[in-house]
């Protein structure tokens, strides 16, 4: 029996959804999946795409999502996963390479990532944000690196604050990483909800730092096909190598079918721009509302999640979401599950109905 998986707790920020309660706790978009992603599953099928795919993905799609978004990137760069978090799980695995390997993790952070390099047998080392604007600095950052430093994980927009770097902040932080060579892995799951100004990584790298970038990322929260898990990662050659040999031990390879309707849905800009306008107007709108009732919140400028602080009104974490939930029938995310740090937060995920969003601030301001 595996000790590390036994011992492991899992923290699921499903385990807060509750039934009959309106949920504000999952990432997962309330539209349905677009029309076009569904034709092309139902056209692969009457073709007969019902055999195995290559273990990097369909060619057609590694080159369509590459040119779309990551144009620094060859379609030989890309390797299709089963989501973004088993491409972040083959990630870490390419580059853990013993137990004393340590992974810088910047906390609040997705709870899954301390939990896979735990599993992998390395060190996550948490590096708290709180007291720097929620963001990383140089300065902090140079404290936590050891000899034993293999990488870093960077979730923009993180996950549960929505803060994101100016591209001041990230030359600042490219310099330091062509010092000190570790991998940089970049999660960018929500990188669709950002503004029309934001910069990614991915823009900025040169050839010698390609060699330490790996960019992940999908279409679930983008594209709104969540069920599909149609993720991609982005490196060099090199690691890419590696990905499609873990690749084919532990799925073989993603079902055509949903890669087609994957390719599908990138062909259509109209649909996804709506939703993103409609779930980027419900956070704003929270924020404006929180602002009015003088409750403080992080100030993050992109994802569709609001890291809303609790003890102003006399509660934890815990306390916040048991008394929204019983009494309210209103499920949210308790801070804890980000970090240790965070017993203090709630996270609302705004991915939603507004509805839902405007019956969240008339409980507060009935607690106001």
């Amino acid at each position: 029996m595996n000790e590390k998986l036994n011992n492991l707790v899992l923290h699921s920020i499903r385990q807060y959804r509750k039934p009959n309660t309106l949920d504000l706790t999952v990432g997962e978009g309330h539209f349905q999946a677009p029309f076009n992603a569904k034709l092309g599953v139902y056209e692969a099928l009457l073709m007969n795409q019902t055999k195995y795919s290559t273990i990097s993905g369909e060619e057609s799609l590694r080159k369509k999502f590459a040119s779309k978004y990551y144009s620094q990137y060859d379609y030989e760069e890309v390797v299709v996963t089963n989501g973004a978090t088993q491409g972040i799980f083959i990630t870490l695995m390419a580059i853990i390479n013993n137990n004393s390997d340590e992974i810088i993790v910047l906390a609040p952070y997705y709870p899954a990532y301390a939990q896979i390099i735990t599993l992998l047998g390395a060190k996550p080392v948490i590096v708290d944000t709180k007291d720097h604007d929620f963001k990383i600095s140089i300065t902090k950052l140079k404290e936590y690196l050891t000899h034993n430093t293999v990488g870093i994980i960077i979730n923009e927009p993180c996950n549960p604050t929505g803060v994101t770097y100016t591209l001041e902040e990230k030359l600042e932080l490219l310099k330091l990483f062509r010092e000190h060579k570790m991998y940089v892995i970049v999660d960018e799951v929500y990188r669709a909800y950002t503004n029309e100004d934001h910069v990614s990584f991915a823009e900025l790298i040169d050839l010698k730092l390609k060699e330490q970038f790996i960019f992940v990322n999908s279409l679930s929260k983008s594209h709104l096909i969540t069920g599909f898990r149609v993720g991609f990662v982005l490196s060099n050659k090199q690691i890419i190598s590696n990905l499609q040999k873990l690749n084919w031990m532990i799925i073989g390879s993603l079902s055509k079918l949903l890669q087609e309707g994957a390719s599908n849905a990138l062909d259509d800009d109209y649909y996804p721009n709506f939703v993103k306008r409609y779930y980027i107007n419900n956070t704003r709108y929270l924020q404006d509302e929180l602002d009015e009732l003088n409750i403080d919140y992080v100030k993050g400028n992109g994802g569709y999640y609001v890291f809303v602080r609790t003890d102003q009104m006399g509660l934890d974490d815990e306390g916040f979401t048991n008394l929204f939930s019983e009494k309210y029938q209103l499920a949210v995310v308790p801070g804890r599950i980000f970090g240790e740090n965070y017993q203090n937060y709630v996270r609302v995920s705004c991915c939603r109905d507004v509805k839902d969003i405007i019956r969240f601030v008339e409980v507060l301001r009935e607690l106001k």
